[in-house]
Order: structure tokens, then sequence, then C-alpha cells
């Protein structure tokens, strides 16, 4: 999929952003879980990670639904999911001993933030089908 020199600036614009949130999600975690196992550094590194790859692959996601490039939306879509979800899974898995009232948290956290995340892709659809027509 060629882009746009507009959507280039965008698609990484997006990805910048994610990456800024990666600095305060690691200090959530590292203020409130590195006391039950969570390792801050791994979080940080994973999140970082994978944060560019969520805000490329959810920013192709947009731009593929907004071309109608069906069959893209489906690769991007995955791609956007899974690199969304690996710092989450690693939070639950390297969590060792936690109150019940914590998991909860944490499972309100991805739940807000899957949220956030359709309602932004969705918003960023409806924007730019805006400008199109």
């Amino acid at each position: 999929m060629k882009l746009t020199k507009r959507e280039t600036f965008w698609e990484r614009l997006w990805a910048s952003t994610i990456i800024l949130y990666t600095f305060v999600a690691t200090f959530v975690v590292w203020k409130a879980l590195h006391r039950y196992g969570v390792n801050p550094y791994i979080f940080f590194v994973i999140d970082l990670i994978t944060s560019w790859f969520y805000g490329l692959a959810s920013a192709r996601l947009v731009i593929a639904i907004i071309h109608k490039r069906w069959s893209e939306t489906q690769k991007w879509g995955w791609l956007s999911a899974l690199n969304f979800m690996l710092p989450q899974v690693y939070i639950l898995v390297a969590a060792n001993h936690v109150p019940r009232d914590v998991y909860l948290i944490i499972y309100s956290v991805i739940g807000v933030l899957i949220v956030f995340s359709v309602a932004g892709i969705l918003n960023q659809i409806r924007v730019a089908r805006k400008k199109k027509s």
C-alpha cells in the first residue's frame, strides 16, 4: 500500500503520540505494580517496541478502511490488536500474589484502553471520510 505524504505524516504522528503514552504507562506500572513482580523496565521495553508497531498498524487500519481496501483491514486489525495487547499480557503474566482488586483495576484499565482505541480509530475514519467528500 502506497501512502501519500499526508498519510505518512499522520501515521508517524499517531505512532509517536502512542510512544509518549508509554512513558506514562511505565510510570504507573512502576508505582503501582512493581511490588507485585512486574518489572517496569521489561514493561517499558515491551511497550516501547509494541507502541510503535501499534501506532503504525492502527493508522494503516484507518487508511485501509478509508480507501475501502478491505483485504488489508484484517491484517492491520490483527497487528494492531496484537501489539496493543502484548504489554497488558506481560503485566498479567508477571504479576505475583496480586490482590483481587488490583486485577479488577488492571482489567478495567485494559477495557478503557480498548474503548479509547476503538473510539479513536472510528473518529479518525469519520474525520477522514468527511474531508474526502
